[in-house]
């Protein structure tokens, strides 16, 4: 069995290319083990950045330069987002009052027909679950209020951490898309001469990468359709 493993590492880890992936691949993700905190915004900046990197890229094919590329798409992506905040925002807002104004009385409601069943399934239900259950339920709502109030304190730490991403975040997928050559020129400057593995996998893990992020987006559309419509 030793042998054996002898043989597998000989085998797999005298090639130098193959040390450089394995180092790679240890240093990213202690990176992201131990800073995924810190690095969150970069993290999301880069997804958004994998995602505009097609328009902007068509836009570039169309005549116009890196700058101005990247500054449209933003734009024209800002400019979906807060579209869609200003529509969907306030009719949630409006559903989510309306469903605590009628909540009292669908839970009346409920437990009125609760009530019906011991007497109509006598066999099936007893009236001491249904009692049981109804008090269960109103010292869920009677502590409801603190609750809300214990979220809402602990939403100011929220509201802080989205201002500051909403800041950063536009920041830094700016200069991911504007400055990706220079990024990843910098980034082959300190990685190891003998890489030609990890510039493999790189370009593989990119394609797929895209290709995911791609991929969830069409998704998440389809399904936010399709659910609307059903809905509607």
């Amino acid at each position: 069995m030793l042998d054996m493993l002898l043989q597998w590492y000989r085998r797999r880890f005298t090639d130098p290319q193959a040390i450089a992936l394995l180092a790679i691949l240890v240093a990213g993700f202690c990176i992201l083990y131990f800073l995924n905190g810190i690095l969150a915004p970069l993290l999301v900046a880069m997804v958004l950045a994998y995602l505009l990197e097609w328009p902007t890229v068509r836009l570039q094919h169309v005549g116009l330069s890196r700058t101005l590329s990247v500054s449209v798409v933003l734009i024209i992506f800002a400019g979906i987002l807060l579209l869609g905040m200003f529509v969907i925002a306030p009719v949630t807002w409006q559903q989510g009052v309306n469903l605590m104004t009628d909540l009292p009385s669908m839970l009346n409601r409920f437990y009125d027909f609760a009530a019906t069943l011991p007497k109509r399934y006598p066999a099936l239900v007893d009236a001491g679950i249904i009692d049981m259950m109804a008090e269960n339920m109103r010292s869920k709502l009677s502590g409801l209020g603190e609750s809300v109030v214990k979220y809402s304190l602990a939403s100011l730490v929220g509201l802080l951490t989205l201002a500051i991403y909403l800041i950063l975040v536009p920041m830094m997928v700016f200069f991911l898309l504007k400055d990706k050559e220079q990024m990843l020129n910098a980034v082959r400057r300190i990685l190891p001469r003998d890489r030609g593995l990890a510039g493999q996998v790189w370009v593989e893990m990119n394609q797929q990468v895209t290709n995911y992020i791609r991929g969830k987006v069409l998704e998440m559309i389809i399904v936010g359709v399709a659910t609307y419509l059903v809905f509607w």
